[in-house]
């Protein structure tokens, strides 16, 4: 796949670094990058699929509201980016979303009752739901010197 214009990717032997501006022009670059590493790595298609819905929750997730126009976010004199650093680690895929936007309170966010939402058909609010529930793993970290980074975890089964 080529590389769009304003995208940096490094690759070295197990590991992926990619940085792209914070724009939702660039999530089908990164579902793709995300997808294909995950088929070399040996996940198969229906695990591919969650591993790939997880990441494009996550980066839209930091496109709506780590960058919301209407709050603050850190580093505000530097354009939007999200980083992603995906390798693997023995029989998992770990991936690492980083940005600089607004933090969140990740381990203090309750979802609203999501059979109550589905059954309004309710647009929006199931992203980290979809997460934990596709990924083995998953924790957030934020601070000012490093931004905020979710970390997703998927194992892969031996069969």
């Amino acid at each position: 796949m080529k590389t769009p214009d304003q995208v940096r990717v490094k690759k070295t032997t197990g590991k992926m670094e990619i940085a792209t501006p914070g724009d939702v022009s660039y999530l089908a670059y990164i579902r793709t990058m995300v997808t294909e590493l995950a088929r070399q790595v040996g996940f198969p298609e229906p695990e591919v699929a969650k591993i790939e819905m997880a990441v494009d929750e996550a980066c839209s997730n930091v496109l709506e509201h780590a960058y919301a126009r209407d709050k603050q976010w850190r580093w505000q004199h530097r354009e939007p980016e999200i980083r992603l650093e995906i390798r693997t680690e023995d029989d998992r895929l770990v991936i690492e979303i980083n940005d600089h936007g607004q933090g969140f309170e990740f381990d203090k966010f309750q979802p609203a009752n999501l059979e109550h939402r589905v059954a309004e058909m309710a647009p929006g609010g199931y992203g980290i739901h979809i997460m934990r529930k596709f990924m083995d793993e998953v924790q957030y970290s934020s601070s000012d010197q490093t931004g905020n980074t979710l970390r997703l975890v998927k194992y892969l089964k031996k069969s």
